[in-house]
């Protein structure tokens, strides 16, 4: 099921349920908001998120790896520029889609292939006619049981 929020909605949403190896619930979130959310918001850029869930295939009890589909509304290039005015995302100038790291997560950066070794949200930006989309991945994220984790607590389609 396809859902969308707008970004307050959908902070609120993440604010809840992510829960990093590197941190508690709280980190993740502030990881994903300072370093991709607000610098979007700074630039002005709309952003929409349509997608929140976790990769199937471990028990619901282990940790987690979590993904979100951000829908921006501005094309690729904006959001590149945005993200590396931000000062907290590494991007990959030579691939499409391109690669977007939180910084200390990329490869080379420490932390081995991303979000290896230190963890963050890793992940790319792609063109989708004139907006743009942002994927990003959260990997080994521990919650306190499942009270609160509506959105990520859903199976992402096809996994």
């Amino acid at each position: 099921m396809r859902r969308g929020w707008t970004r307050t909605s959908g902070l609120v949403l993440l604010a809840v349920v992510a829960a990093g190896c590197g941190g508690g619930v709280d980190d993740a979130e502030e990881q994903l908001a300072e370093n991709f959310l607000d610098p979007l918001a700074d630039a002005g850029i709309t952003t929409v998120v349509e997608d929140t869930c976790r990769y199937g295939g471990m028990p619901v009890e282990g940790v987690w790896h979590l993904q979100t589909h951000i829908r921006l509304h501005a094309p690729k290039e904006e959001v590149i520029d945005a993200l590396a005015e931000g000062g907290g995302v590494f991007i990959e100038s030579d691939r499409e889609p391109r690669p977007v790291w939180q910084e200390g997560t990329q490869p080379g950066g420490g932390g081995g292939w991303p979000g290896e070794g230190r963890y963050g949200w890793h992940g790319s930006v792609s063109a989708e006619g004139a907006e743009s989309v942002l994927r990003v991945v959260f990997n080994n994220a521990e919650h306190d049981g499942l009270e609160g984790v509506t959105g990520w607590a859903e199976v992402c389609p096809g996994m």
